[in-house]
């Protein structure tokens, strides 16, 4: 498969057209997993929210295109169709982090000895951060109450986190994607499982959203987080969103404030809290509107080309690099760790090899060849050749900004670093 190949394939790509929408570096970027780069939409969707404030002052809060006031729950409801959610389960506040502690400070209730919280043993660090945290403040001791469950393999084994699930759980919480292996996670199955055995269950979403399709709301998953500036192109400092599932929406937050209040009264502010309803009702303080503002241009360009298309693009993208993995690069030592079936896969492909540092760095700098690079890999293929978790390089095609082309540079450009 030569870049003939990914060439035709680009021809009949009907997603091609989205690449010119973004600002891009001259060399190719990987990185929209950590951060989406600046569309022309978001542009222009900023500058609009920055004009309203410069010639509406505090009157924004009413006026302009869309009144600030409705901000967050307006351009939330633009993501309804990528979550699978309903009217006023979704809402934009606060980062991803600040979201896990307020999620599990109402929907983490210990009590008797159901008092444990399973995760996966690859979570995020600062999802662990959080559950250990909100662990501590209803006195219980993290290091006895967190099981980091799914094995001991990189790869998380679902059936152990569903026989880990008993009397003594409280809540799980899970990703949909695991960020170090591209693992997609069957979120509907998991839910399921919970759910028989009345377990409370949430998810990280970040490295899922924008790239995958989810059904949230239908497959009663209890609440959700994610950010919105990796697939979603919602630009750095985005806020994240919440998922309150209406199950729950009798169910108090925790931490509360004022912009979480009743949108008929909250003006009024009224000394004693009434929640609006809905996932409104967990906002805390002032929403962020400039900061949420590139988000509205970036989710109208995904909606427009319709996230079942993303998906079908991206399977292929990984598809090809999984190929092209094994017929090019296999033969130097590349490993793949993420999972090779579609439907165990999220948007990012992770490969390991003993030069994960050198490649790392050369991926980064636009993929120039040195000849240190050289020698520091030539090092390090002659000594250990064995790979472990730390060796990994995720590498993530984004399928609104990059071609089959791109995916088949990639490989080419590896090879020449590897190869002797």
């Amino acid at each position: 498969m030569n870049r003939d190949y990914a060439k035709q394939m680009d021809k009949n790509d009907t997603l091609s057209k989205y690449k010119a929408e973004f600002y891009l570096p001259e060399h190719l970027y990987y990185e929209a997993n950590g951060l989406g780069p600046m569309s022309r939409r978001s542009e222009e969707t900023l500058k609009r929210v920055t004009e309203e404030w410069k010639n509406y002052l505090v009157a924004g809060w009413f006026c302009g295109k869309i009144p600030w006031f409705y901000y967050p729950e307006r351009i939330a409801a633009m993501e309804n169709g990528l979550a699978g959610a309903r009217e006023k389960e979704l809402v934009i506040a606060g980062g991803t982090t600040t979201n896990i502690h307020c999620l599990i400070s109402a929907f983490y209730r210990p009590e008797g000895e159901k008092t444990k919280i399973i995760c996966d043993h690859q979570i995020f660090c600062s999802d662990r951060y959080a559950l250990e945290a909100q662990i501590r403040l209803k006195g219980y001791d993290p290091k006895k109450e967190l099981v980091l469950s799914g094995g001991s393999a990189p790869l998380i084994n679902e059936d152990l986190i569903i026989k880990e699930m008993d009397e003594k759980t409280a809540l799980v919480f899970l990703p949909s994607v695991v960020h170090s292996t591209g693992q997609l996670l069957d979120i509907e199955r998991l839910t399921a499982e919970a759910a028989k055995r009345g377990i409370t269950i949430g998810f990280d979403l970040s490295h899922s959203m924008g790239v995958v399709p989810h059904r949230l709301h239908d497959w009663g998953a209890d609440f959700g987080v994610w950010c919105n500036y990796k697939y979603l192109n919602g630009g750095l400092g985005c806020p994240a969103t919440i998922f309150i599932h209406e199950k729950n929406f009798n169910l108090s937050p925790a931490m509360t404030g004022w912009h979480g209040y009743r949108k008929d009264k909250q003006f009024q502010k009224l000394p004693y809290f009434e929640a609006e309803a809905g996932a409104g009702g967990w906002q805390h303080g002032s929403p962020l509107i400039l900061n949420i503002a590139p988000l509205e241009g970036a989710l109208d360009m995904i909606l427009e080309a319709g996230i079942d298309a993303v998906r079908k693009k991206s399977l292929a993208m990984t598809d090809y690099f999984i190929s092209l993995v094994d017929e090019r690069l296999s033969i130097y030592g590349v490993k793949l760790l993420t999972p090779r079936e579609a439907h165990k896969r999220g948007g990012h492909v992770t490969i390991l090899h003993t030069a994960s540092d050198e490649i790392s760095e050369f991926l980064d700098s636009g993929s120039v060849l040195t000849d240190r690079l050289k020698v520091a890999v030539r090092m390090k293929m002659q000594g250990n050749t064995k790979t472990s978790m730390e060796n990994q390089i995720r590498i993530s095609f984004s399928p609104l900004f990059m071609s089959y082309e791109d995916v088949w540079q990639t490989a080419e450009n590896l090879c020449q670093l590897l190869m002797p």
